[in-house]
């Protein structure tokens, strides 16, 4: 039996398009996969953006919960300083009271020197309550004047060095770390130079 060549060339073809059909389908199967891959690559993308974003916004959100803890802390904490400013003319007063009664005549009049006790027990009882608040007084004579500190109402020529406080009118207050109200201190110049005679 004799082959027919137009056989052999509907083989030929067929093989042929069906190498082609397979070549197509491989060519469609690889677009499908580059463009799979490449929306892959792009939802990556948007959710490596979408954590940093997340992690961002949750960073800003402890911030400010931390800013405001700390807010809330510090007006809490200097809530009561208008009231306490205006409670520090009384101790001045409690002071200026004890001070201005004579040793010596307290301890003769048995009735004046209760007076005394009576009143040091209520301003110590100030300075308790103050001190349960946050509020404290500072000790200014002997120190260095401090302007942050210290109100110099006067100037005075001294035995001590330039600069030291030599008396105290009023006494200093802080509330926390911040003051409350500066004391008013006199200052000294030094000792006093005599001048040279010609």
């Amino acid at each position: 039996m004799q082959k027919d060549p137009t056989n052999k060339n509907k083989s030929s073809k067929q093989k042929s398009s069906q190498n082609l059909k397979e070549h197509k389908a491989g060519d469609q199967k690889k677009d499908s996969v580059d463009k799979t891959q490449a929306i892959v690559n792009d939802l990556k993308h948007k959710l490596k953006e979408c954590e940093d974003k997340l992690l961002r916004s949750l960073a800003e959100n402890d911030n400010l919960r931390k800013r405001h803890e700390k807010e809330t802390e510090e007006n809490l904490k200097y809530a009561t300083k208008n009231f306490a400013f205006s409670l520090l003319p009384v101790t001045d007063n409690f002071q200026r009271a004890i001070q201005s009664i004579p040793n010596d005549v307290s301890e003769k009049d048995k009735l004046l020197k209760n007076l005394v006790i009576g009143i040091q027990a209520v301003e110590k009882e100030l300075d308790d309550v103050f001190l349960k608040n946050g509020i404290k007084k500072f000790d200014s004579l002997d120190q260095k004047f401090n302007p942050e500190l210290h109100q110099a109402v006067s100037k005075v020529n001294n035995d001590k060095p330039e600069g030291t406080i030599v008396e105290e009118f009023q006494r200093g207050y802080m509330i926390g770390d911040r003051l409350l109200r500066a004391a008013m201190v006199v200052v000294s110049m030094g000792p006093e130079k005599k001048e040279e005679k010609k």
